[in-house]
Formats: structure tokens, sequence, C-alpha cells
């Protein structure tokens, strides 16, 4: 009898209170976030249900979450992968949608009357007068480093090249190994092996990023619908980072790789984080991917009004980029705020920590350099009042002029929660690039995968509905590659790859 009492509990009360939540109140909820929240006037609930048990404990006493299923309309013409407008990432976190489970946004852009499909989860708390929904309750990315090789063959093959290396790096008289640098020789050696296939035709391979994180989800998509469309073998390289990227990109390892704007213009010329490594004047870009705006966030009651107060104030930088600091200098040195007028020198730190800090009020103010919606700012925003300050008018055409690697854009209102307000910005752009030693057909090959139609979102990448070919050139830091000039119709360049 016990348990026939919880299960009827599970399918309709609030487990605390044993207040009803009925599919009513889920409806009105839905029909809120989608056409107040979210964009005014875009789109309407038409239905909405119970997709699993109502409440679903999240380990917090006043918070549940539950499981649902819904689709919605179109009341006009929207293109979701439109960079300065609200897109399919923040659709889908403010939803509780996994990319997968958001069906029916369009390439190409969406048309009036059109029918989104989604199955997510939204976060509920339970107050004196009963529920209230809180948002959408975000998608879990997995810990687990899984590797990203096709078979036991690869993994064989890499280990022993990798005692191959360390053997030779024991027996080496130089008294300090650089131990990125032997690394990066090992992942060398198994993206040429995992390259070149059985039958002795060469893969095209990107080295990308941490699993489960933006870079490697994006190459992901591209490297799945390759194989959905079973044309020439995509290979994603997991990799650790930028730095390695590039460095396979220089062992010609791999065909192309995924960095930042800034990243690519500094190791071309073998300057800022890459004056270690030299210069690498082969390096050429093929298109950009997406945009990460500088975001300059304050709590809401702070008496900082714009980004020149940050004068004599305590600043955390966080970003994911190797560059992130010289961005986050450059913003504030347009505001006429050199690194040496902050109360200290600011510390680059992981998101979790300098979020930390702001709400303690350690730190005035933390810039971050990301893709928008970021999923720890929106769920920190969540619980907290914050503020984005905009960048001055001064301030972004200081940035954007010249050869700047910086472009001017603006991050949708409600983008975060109680964000109601479009912010101006600028943004690094994230960029696939390659090497001029690559063959210009194979370059082709690649950026038709990439740019030619991939339903991202169906292939797990809400940020890969902002990859569209309008918007390939947009922020280039580095020259184009001549594959990449013949893919847009370019006449090729005087110094463009051969």
């Amino acid at each position: 009898m016990a348990a026939i009492t919880v299960l009827a509990c599970l399918a309709g009360c609030d487990i605390s209170s044993g207040t009803s939540l009925t599919e009513a109140k889920l409806a009105a909820d839905m029909a809120t976030y989608v056409e107040t929240d979210y964009a005014p006037g875009l789109l309407e609930l038409v239905h909405a249900q119970y997709a699993g048990p109502q409440w679903i404990p999240n380990f917090a006493r006043d918070h549940r979450t539950v499981e649902y299923t819904a689709e919605l309309r179109l009341k006009r013409d929207y293109d979701f992968g439109v960079w300065d407008q609200t897109g399919a990432a923040t659709l889908a976190q403010m939803l509780g949608a996994k990319p997968a489970a958001l069906l029916g946004l369009k390439a190409d852009g969406n048309k009036t009357g059109d029918i989104l499909r989604v199955t997510g989860t939204l976060i509920y708390t339970q107050e004196k007068d009963g529920t209230r929904a809180l948002s959408g309750a975000a998608p879990k990315v997995p810990s687990a480093n899984v590797l990203a090789w096709r078979d036991r063959r690869d993994l064989l093959q890499e280990w022993w090249f990798a005692t191959k290396v360390a053997a030779r790096g024991i027996a080496s008289p130089i008294d300090a190994i650089d131990a990125d640098f032997v690394f990066a020789g090992v992942k060398a050696t198994a993206a040429r092996l995992m390259r070149e296939r059985a039958d002795g035709k060469a893969s095209v391979a990107i080295a990308s990023g941490t699993y489960g994180e933006d870079y490697w989800t994006v190459a992901q998509a591209i490297s799945d619908n390759s194989a959905a469309q079973r044309g020439k073998p995509l290979i994603n390289l997991e990799t650790s980072g930028s730095r390695e990227n590039l460095r396979l990109l220089r062992d010609r390892a791999v065909s192309a790789a995924i960095v930042r704007g800034d990243e690519a213009a500094f190791a071309l010329s073998g300057e800022g984080p890459f004056a270690r490594d030299g210069t690498f004047p082969e390096l050429r870009a093929l298109g950009a991917l997406f945009p990460e705006p500088i975001h300059v966030v304050v709590m809401s009651n702070s008496p900082i009004a714009s980004v020149a107060d940050l004068f004599n104030r305590r600043v955390a930088i966080t970003g994911n980029g190797l560059a992130t600091g010289i961005g986050a200098g450059d913003a504030l040195r347009a505001h006429r705020v050199p690194l040496a007028s902050l109360a200290a020198a600011p510390e680059i730190r992981p998101i979790e920590q300098t979020l930390a800090a702001l709400e303690k009020g350690e730190c005035d103010a933390v810039i971050i350099t990301t893709a928008a919606p970021m999923p720890a700012l929106r769920e920190f925003a969540l619980a907290h009042a914050i503020r984005l300050l905009p960048l001055d008018a001064d301030a972004l055409a200081l940035m954007t002029t010249g050869t700047s690697n910086y472009v001017a854009i603006t991050i949708p209102a409600r983008t975060y929660p109680g964000q109601n307000k479009s912010i101006a910005t600028v943004a690094i752009t994230t960029l696939l690039v390659s090497s001029a030693a690559i063959p210009g057909a194979e370059i082709e090959t690649l950026l038709q995968q990439t740019y030619n139609g991939v339903d991202f979102i169906g292939h797990g990448s809400t940020l890969g509905a902002l990859i569209r070919r309008g918007s390939a050139r947009r922020g280039l830091s580095v020259p184009l590659h001549s594959g990449a000039e013949a893919f847009y119709g370019l006449p090729p360049a005087k110094d463009s790859a051969k």
C-alpha cells in the first residue's frame, strides 16, 4: 500500500506537500517560456504533456524537475542561426532540452507555421502559494574522458608509438624534456595512423578539443553527418586544446583544427601565447564557425555602471582560450582602464572559481570570453541577480578597426535570466583552420561537409546552428586557404595557399 501511495505522489503531486501539478499548469508555464521569455511574438505553444514522472528530486529541498514533451509553432519566419539574435542554444537551455531532443530547426532558417518538437526538463520550486517554474534543467555533459579512436587497432598502434617515444625520451641526453612536445608527438603519430585506413586512402581529420565540449561536439556533428552521407571519412580527433591542435596541424597529422581567431593570429606571427612555438606562416583560415563574445558580469546590486568604472576595482578573468587574458585586457584598455589601474593584478581562473568570488564579493566583476549562452553563467544567473555591462561605443569602434581580431556583436536580450536588454560587446570568432600544405581539393571537400546543410542540432550541437556559409568569412584573423577561396567563389589572393 505504501508503494502505491509513493507512485501516486510521483504521478501527480509535490513530494514535500502533496500539491498537485497539473498538465494545465505545465502548459501555462511552457507558454510563458516560449511566448514571452524567449523571443516575444515568435513562438506559440501548441501542445505540452508529461513525458515521465512529474517530480524527479534533484537533491534540493525546494526544487524538483519535471520531464515533458511539447510542440511549438513559429508565428513568423525566423533564422535560429543568425549570430546577433536569440538562437538555438538559448532555446535549448531555456527548455532543458538536449540538442537531439529539439526537432524541427532548419539549417536554412524556419518559416511561419513550422512546428518544433521538444523533449526536455523544467525546474520547479515549491512556494507558499504553490509551484513556480524556474527554468530548464541543464543537460549533463558526460564527465568521462572517452577516447575518440575508431577501433582497437588504432589504440594498440598509439600505445606502441607512445612506448617508442617514451623510450627515446629516457635515452635522450637532454636533461629537461618538454612533456607537452613529447605527447604532441605521440598524438601526431596516432593521428596519422587513424587517417591511413586499411584501404590506403587518407581520411580527413579535425583536431577539435576536449570530449563533450563545444569544439569537440561541433567536429563530431560534422563527422557524423559525413558518415551518414557516406562521404569521405572524417575523423574527429579529441585533443587537450588549441596548442595541441596547432602542433598537430604543423606536423600535418590532421587536415584542419578548431581554434579561436585571436589564437590563430598569434600562432601565425609567433606572438603572445605562441611566442615559444615560433611563427606558423602556413596557417590558413577555412571559415568562421561561431562567435565567442566578451561578457563583463557584475552583481545586480553593484554600483558599477560601465566597464570604465572598473578603475581600481578587483577583476577576475575566465574563458577557454590561451589568449583569454589578452582579450580581457584589450576590453579594459579600450575603456581607459589599464591593467595596472586595477586594485590587483587579475587572475585567470576556472568559471566556477570566478563566479564564486563574485558571489562572495571577493571581486567586483568577472570578464568571460565564451560562446553565449554559457551554461555555467546561466545557472548562476538563475540563483543570483546579475547584470551584463555593455561596451561603450568608442571602445567598440576602437576594438574593431584596423587589423583587429574582434567583431562587433550583441548578446541578445533574454540570453541569460534577468537580462532584458541586448548587450553590445565584441567577440572572437571560433575558426576552422588548416595549413597551406593541405591540398585545395581536400579543403573544398571539408568545407562542403561543414557548410552545406549539416543538421548540427540533430547531431548534438546547438552552437553548430550558428555555422552558416553566409557568416563564414566574418572575423577571419589569418589569410584564407586557396581551397577556401575556391569554395567561396573568391579570386585567389596574392598570398593565398598554393
